[in-house]
């Protein structure tokens, strides 16, 4: 950790990090507008207009409780979404050596370390929703705290596994795929 705070001190570095919060940020508002929109889908009948899906708040009457499966499969195909536009942003916006991780390989890498968030990401949901029983609005407090964990974990995988310019030129210490 104290590695990461001095490379701070370095301008591309804390330039590449604030590039990538803001792509995070936007990323983010996508994969969660995704979710909206597919748990719309699934429970328009339920909800009180598409903002009841955020709020949580369900036409009078109404019993309906978010089958998880729903959740899921709303958390994965917006997180694949994210994904796709984060590797586009990263590879030509984000880092300066983008250029690194613009090939078959620089991809593989950037969809592994993906999927390991995803993997996360599905866990914590998994345990949140059915060992805390967190439903309902509570599940955008989910995403929300799953995704800033996962932020720091992508910063730092892209960083120095993907779009590290020092991996092309030191092939002792390449991660080999």
């Amino acid at each position: 950790m104290k590695e990461f705070f001095r490379a701070l001190k370095n301008k591309r570095v804390r330039r590449e990090y604030l590039k990538s919060i803001a792509v995070g940020i936007v990323s983010t508002a996508l994969d969660f507008l995704i979710t909206a929109v597919i748990l719309y889908l699934a429970g328009r009948s339920e909800y009180d207009g598409f903002i009841g899906v955020i709020t949580g708040k369900l036409k009078p009457n109404s019993t309906y409780v978010l089958p998880v499966s729903i959740y899921l499969i709303a958390t994965v195909l917006s997180f694949v979404i994210s994904v796709l536009f984060n590797y586009i942003m990263c590879t030509f916006f984000v880092y300066e050596y983008g250029n690194v991780g613009k090939n078959a390989k620089g991809f593989t890498k950037f969809a592994i370390f993906a999927l390991i968030g995803l993997t996360i990401t599905t866990i914590c949901s998994l345990i949140c929703s059915n060992v805390f029983g967190l439903t309902g609005s509570n599940v955008w407090w989910i995403k929300i705290a799953i995704s800033l964990a996962i932020f720091v974990f992508n910063f730092f995988t892209r960083k120095y596994f993907v779009y590290n310019v020092a991996l092309i030129r030191d092939d002792e210490h390449t991660i080999s795929l």
